[in-house]
């Protein structure tokens, strides 16, 4: 992906000469470059949840634009509490982290995997943020019917969190 890529190159251009250094002993080698794997996901995890914020102030935008018409405001506000849990379950997701005695080990490679699961993560948010502004543009219009846009919006939002509950799984050390 090339968010991945920008995001991989901007951190090993942060590294400082001790760093750089110690990439050249086997061990730490190892250890630095799965923290950089982490640090890469944390980032990537980041964007996604600053795209869904934007997204989420839209929707607070519909809903307020909804309160004459009472079900318009039950459909916003189950779309708003999913993405509000969609927001909070990405912001805090475990950064592929696994102790040395847990009995689920995270590995470089499943690391690299949900860096590029992140990042599709990322296109997706994109997407939700896209349908969010065209259902402002759409109030904004004088539109009144609001149904059918909204439920296109819960629809990618349920889609979103099947994605991110297959990131879980993976997580949990169960392949998908």
């Amino acid at each position: 992906m090339s968010l991945d890529k920008t995001v991989e190159g901007q951190m090993k251009k942060n590294q400082s000469l001790v760093e750089r250094i110690g990439l050249y002993i086997p061990i730490y080698k190892g250890y630095k470059n799965k923290n950089l794997r982490r640090d890469e996901d944390r980032a990537v995890r980041t964007e996604v949840a600053r795209v869904l914020e934007r997204a989420k102030l839209d929707l607070a935008t519909v809903q307020r634009a909804a309160v004459n018409d009472l079900e318009a405001l039950r459909d916003t506000e189950r779309v708003r509490s999913k993405a509000d849990r969609y927001y909070i379950d990405v912001k805090k997701a475990v950064n592929g982290y696994s102790a040395f005695h847990d009995s689920v080990k995270i590995l470089e490679s499943e690391l690299d995997a949900l860096i590029e699961w992140d990042a599709a993560l990322i296109e997706d948010a994109a997407s939700l943020k896209n349908e969010t502004e065209a259902l402002v543009r759409l109030i904004d219009s004088g539109e009144a019917n609001l149904k059918a846009p909204l439920r296109e919006l819960e629809i990618t939002i349920d889609k979103l969190i099947e994605d991110y509950n297959g990131r879980e799984t993976v997580m949990r050390g169960f392949k998908e």
